[in-house]
């Protein structure tokens, strides 16, 4: 087994360790700030490779190895759930627990029911009966509070399902991994609500958003929930109200909420976003943007702030002889256009509110999306060429290139062609899921690790040497704009990244984060690039010189190019362009760095090191 250690230090012959697999009590060398681990493991008997990731949580490191490219059955169910419907589903990563609590009411105790799967050491537990939720709830949402987990609003299906004081709740409950217990006391919400949707926001409060409540089918309230208070209170409105929407925490720290159903019932297309602490935000970020109505159609960010949308069903009647209940929830597939072929359709939202149109040739009426490392997203539909080809329906499995803005069948079982329901998918990890289906056995869960990159990876060099895995674009660098002539990546030669004039074009490392760390980006054009700490744009000093002040030598260009030093400590950042020097005022905590385009003039970028640590 190949260890490696991840933190706020460059790699070394200190952060790395290969173990035999019945090594015990094997002192590791790993520097004591070690903050994460990342394993690869093959038995000499088997060519089938196990990979593993895990965070460090103050005590230790527990490191669960799944196999590479291939599903597991994580638990199957037994008295909880005893069937499917209503379930809220979520994950948090600091405890690394996934909780399935509440039901539709198969049973009495399903209700109040709930279980965990611990994805750091592969234990599930059922929560014992005398320890579960005091209020039935389905429909609830769960999400990260604190080290704990809120199990928040939701409605009683033992009573009829109309919209009472006796259906909805008003109320959220704690559950404590560290007991495996339910807090005894309510943590009181504002307002009684189910059918929404909740997010964490940089505080650690949660965000309630949207659902249905006493008053409305389709709510447009915004409700926060504080870890540290205990108490809710609301924070304004949305611009629409909506049952079920989607809500994501993007890649720059703001909520981005779409899709849901309005008062009516019919799907909902306006778009919105709130900053990073729940509060509203100016045009066009206000609901000025929107896309066609569809039912289910499937949200992911991407690196940068950006969104990826995909498929969806429309809202119409089937047409005489039409059956669409094979391949949509609620609507129908896309009609026909006037050269009689079906298109699902799929948009590149950008940080901006800019929409742009993908050519999308799948077929996806209730699709799912899951964030994957490098800005890839995953994505779940029924599989064929083309929407018109209807021969057979069954889940595919693909990956986005945000490269060339498309979808790429990826090679993957996630053995659904036995499910009886619909699967519900949760997001684990980058790379990491798990569903929850039926089959004719009963209901199982299962998951799967497609890959270990995480905010702590290391990235050095960037842009050249190309990825050996795929050589069409640079490894671990994402654009945060769809495809367009302002940037492209040179495949031939060393290799480098082109901003056109007049470009605002960024290309971000994705998925890292970085605390203190260092950086030298080497540029052969005349005017060099921007470059960018989270939010913060920094300014790159005019040297009347173009001399290098970083550790390797000066690209050998006459008055053309050369290399930006930045290097950040805390809230400071400096960049060094020769003899020209220039400090920054920056954001607290782990940032993501990009690279872009200049006002200047057109740049080129052949080279992205970093290092991370002083």
């Amino acid at each position: 087994m190949q260890l490696d250690a991840l933190g706020d230090f460059p790699t070394s012959n200190r952060t790395g360790e290969s173990l035999s697999l019945t090594a015990r009590n094997a002192e590791l060398t790993f520097p004591s700030e070690t903050l994460a681990l990342q394993a690869t493991a093959r038995a000499d008997s088997s060519d089938e490779t196990f990979i593993g990731f895990s965070e460090r949580d103050g005590v230790g490191l527990d490191l669960l190895l799944w196999p590479r490219q291939s599903s597991c059955e994580l638990l199957r169910a037994s008295t909880y759930p005893a069937g499917l419907g209503g379930e809220a589903l979520g994950f948090a990563s600091q405890s690394g627990l996934l909780m399935i609590a509440g039901s539709e009411g198969f049973s009495s105790s399903a209700v109040v029911g709930a279980l965990t799967f611990d994805t750091r050491t592969g234990q599930s537990f059922v929560v014992d009966p005398r320890d579960a939720m005091r209020m039935p709830r389905s429909f609830a949402t769960i999400t990260e509070f604190g080290e704990k987990l809120l199990v928040a609003g939701g409605e009683s299906p033992i009573h009829e399902s109309t919209v009472t004081a006796s259906v909805l709740n008003d109320t959220a409950e704690v559950y404590d991994p560290t007991t495996r217990t339910f807090e005894s006391d309510f943590v009181p919400l504002s307002l009684r609500v189910t059918r929404h949707s909740a997010a964490v926001l940089e505080s650690g409060e949660t965000v309630l958003i949207g659902g249905r409540t006493e008053a409305s089918q389709a709510s447009n309230f915004i409700q926060v929930v504080s870890p540290l208070t205990r108490t809710t209170k609301l924070l304004g409105t949305l611009t629409i109200g909506r049952q079920n929407p989607t809500v994501l925490r993007l890649d720059d720290g703001r909520l981005f909420i779409a899709a849901g159903e309005d008062a009516l019932g019919g799907p909902v297309g306006t778009l919105e976003w709130r900053s990073g602490d729940g509060s509203p935000l100016p045009v066009p970020f206000d609901g000025s943007v929107s896309l066609p109505p569809r039912f289910d159609r499937a949200y992911s960010p991407l690196p940068g702030g950006g969104v990826l949308a995909v498929g969806g069903c429309e809202d119409r009647e089937p047409e005489d002889g039409e059956d669409c209940t094979s391949e949509c929830r609620r609507g129908c597939p896309p009609k026909p256009d006037a050269l009689g072929s079906r298109r699902y359709d799929a948009y590149w939202i950008s940080a901006e509110g800019d929409v742009t149109q993908l050519d999308f040739p799948l077929r996806a009426g209730r699709p799912s999306l899951l964030p994957g490392s490098d800005g890839r997203p995953w994505l779940i539909a029924d599989g064929a060429a083309s929407p018109d080809d209807r021969s057979a329906i069954r889940p595919a499995f693909y990956r986005f290139d945000p490269w060339t803005a498309s979808f790429a069948l990826f090679p993957f079982d996630l053995g659904l062609a036995a499910a009886t329901t619909h699967p519900r998918f949760a997001a684990i990890g980058l790379d990491s899921f798990a569903w929850l289906m039926r089959d004719s056995l009963g209901v199982v869960l299962r998951g799967a690790r497609l890959g270990t990159r995480s905010r702590f990876s290391t990235d050095i060099p960037l842009v050249t040497p190309r990825d050996p895995d795929d050589a069409s674009h640079p490894a671990h660098l994402v654009p945060d704009h769809a495809p367009s002539a302002d940037l492209s990546y040179d495949g031939g030669g060393p290799g480098a990244l082109d901003f056109a004039a007049g470009s605002t074009q960024c290309v971000w490392i994705s998925d890292a984060r970085f605390a203190d760390f260092s950086a030298e980006v080497d540029f052969s054009s005349m005017t060099a690039p921007g470059l960018r700490l989270g939010s913060t744009e920094l300014s790159v000093p005019i040297a009347p010189d173009a001399a290098s002040t970083c550790r390797r030598p000066a690209l050998p260009t006459a008055n053309q190019g050369g290399c930006i030093l930045l290097e950040r400590f805390g809230n400071r950042a400096s960049l060094t362009l020769g003899s020209a020097h220039s400090e920054h005022s920056i954001a607290a905590g782990r940032l993501s760095f990009g690279v872009c385009a200049s006002e200047l003039g057109p740049t080129r970028v052949t080279l992205v090191s970093v290092r991370r640590g002083r």
